[in-house]
């Protein structure tokens, strides 16, 4: 375990998968544009995208306090 890893404490892992109206204005991912804007302000990192059964999924990686925040 590295140096930074210690002092961060445990990191965390979580895939998600968002249903329901998902979608917003002029074809834009509501939900995936408010995931990507918290994660980046906790300095997460991850990934989300569109699936073609019209749900949000994605992962969200990152010190386990901030990602339980998220």
């Amino acid at each position: 375990m590295s140096a930074a890893t210690k002092a961060s404490g445990a990191l965390k892992s979580v895939d998600y998968e968002v249903f329901g109206r998902v979608q917003g204005k002029d074809g834009l991912c509501a939900a995936g544009m408010y995931t990507e804007e918290e994660a980046k302000k906790l300095g997460l990192v991850g990934w989300v995208k569109n699936t073609s059964q019209g749900t949000v999924t994605g992962q969200v990686q990152g010190p386990e306090d901030k990602v339980n925040e998220m």
